[in-house]
């Protein structure tokens, strides 16, 4: 949950992004009793689950890992650009009959989802491998 405020949508991109954080805040918040739920999902030790950790469980039940979530995320993404892209693209026709295919504006990259704790770890590896290949100095990472 990491919060931008010059953002328009409460330091989101999006009021879907902004739904979504929501969602999951309050999913850690609210708690189910043991009594209310089926013995497979009850926690003797705490006497109750969170929203969170109950949607864990049956996704685990359901069979739905990790790795189909990453995919269908990607999946979502990549409709999201093939429709920027069928909306900015300029087809010109060559002399041999060939198409080409050019856009006529940049892809908008704001609206895709993302893991923000991986793309930190991942933008964080890059700068080391960096300060280790020598392409950038250490030093001048810091700030005076």
């Amino acid at each position: 949950m990491n919060y931008d405020s010059s953002l328009p949508y409460c330091g989101f991109n999006n009021i879907e992004e902004l739904t979504a954080d929501l969602r999951q805040a309050f999913a850690e918040c609210i708690t189910v009793p043991n009594h209310l739920l089926p013995e497979e999902f009850r926690d003797e030790v705490r006497g109750c689950r969170t929203l969170a950790r109950l949607e864990e469980l049956c996704d685990k039940r359901d069979g739905i890992t990790e790795h189909v979530k990453e995919q269908a995320i990607k999946a979502r993404n990549i409709e999201k650009l093939r429709k920027q892209f069928e909306e900015k693209a300029v087809y010109k026709t060559h002399k041999g009959g060939t198409d080409f295919v050019d856009l006529d504006s940049e892809f908008d990259y704001s609206d895709n989802e993302c893991d923000e704790l991986q793309l930190h770890k991942n933008m964080q590896a890059l700068v080391g491998g960096m300060v280790n290949g020598g392409l950038l100095d250490a030093d001048d990472l810091l700030e005076d």
